[in-house]
């Protein structure tokens, strides 16, 4: 955790949290934070500091080197100093990490996009038909239940990004992105039954009928638009997956992106093969960006990614 003491300048981590929430951390420490706030409320900030420690104990360290490269990548400030030692705990020593990283001067805060707000993609015509109201029905019902498992998965672990299946879109992309809606959409609590309610949580979610094209749906919450963009999260799990040649829909957005895989022989492009990896590789973007831990960090960390993380 991030000490409070006024005098503290220690960024302090642990497996409780990803790589991104200590850089954003430590350069709120190093660099401020831009914010409309009340004189009142700007005189009770902490200074800018000209250099903070990160410190990680064990399995945390790890991540403390993570956070490095990450700060150093962003022009935030630079290593000036590295210690290590070991600590006594209650239970016996530990290894423990010092880095110390100094302020860049010069560094820029990013500019978000144009402050573009959150809109969603449009219901399709043909599926508000009195023909597929049934079938829609059954799809909203199983995305509403999805994003109650999503939330309370969030809830439980801190998670801000999750993978899932759906099987009643059944390789439908219009009838895939609806699902998705139904899962971020805003809980009614008037309703017997809860449905929706992880509009915070980032989501790749796929479906696909047997044998036939993969289709897929990554979501980014306004929340998160400065560490993840949904086009680029897509795009990245489209070329791990080996179907690159193939782009996300040409109306996706950096809160919506939407794929469908068709299968391609010549190219061997087959979508039932890469079914079950999606989640995986959905999973290795997100690990470059620091937005969650390591495969090997994860065997202390309490985090569910995805469905193939529920026994």
């Amino acid at each position: 955790m991030v000490s409070e003491s006024g005098n503290d300048n220690s960024v302090r981590i642990s497996t409780s949290h990803n790589a991104a929430f200590y850089v954003r951390a430590a350069t709120n420490f190093l660099q401020g934070v831009k914010k409309d706030k009340p004189a009142e409320e700007e005189e009770k900030e902490r200074p800018i500091l000209d250099e903070v420690v990160l410190s990680a104990l064990g399995a945390a360290i790890p991540t403390a080197a993570q956070v490095l490269s990450m700060l150093e990548a962003r022009g935030v400030g630079k290593q000036a100093k590295v210690e290590t030692c070991y600590t006594k705990m209650e239970f016996g020593s530990r290894p423990h990490l010092l880095i110390t990283v100094k302020r860049n001067p010069d560094y820029v805060h990013p500019v978000k996009k144009g402050g573009a707000k959150l809109v969603e993609p449009p219901c399709p015509e043909r599926l508000t038909s009195d023909k597929l109201d049934k079938k829609m029905k059954k799809v909203l019902k199983e995305g509403g239940k999805r994003g109650v498992e999503i939330e309370g998965a969030a809830d439980m672990g801190g998670l801000k990004y999750f993978c899932t299946k759906v099987e009643e879109p059944a390789g439908d992309l219009d009838m895939l992105v609806e699902s998705v809606k139904a899962m971020n959409a805003k809980c009614d609590p008037s309703e017997e039954e809860r449905k929706g309610g992880s509009g915070k949580i980032g989501k790749v979610a796929m479906s696909m009928a047997e044998n036939d094209n993969l289709c897929i749906c990554a979501y980014v919450p306004e929340g998160e638009q400065g560490d993840c963009d949904a086009k680029d999260w897509l795009q990245s799990t489209v070329k791990l997956l080996g179907a690159g040649s193939q782009e996300v829909c040409e109306d996706s957005t950096s809160f919506y992106a939407q794929i469908c895989i068709k299968n391609d022989g010549d190219k061997g492009i087959f979508a039932i093969k890469m079914r079950d990896y999606v989640i995986q590789h959905a999973n290795a973007f997100l690990r470059t960006k620091g937005l969650i831990p390591d495969a090997e960090e994860s065997d202390e960390d309490e985090m569910v990614f995805g469905d193939d993380d529920f026994p």
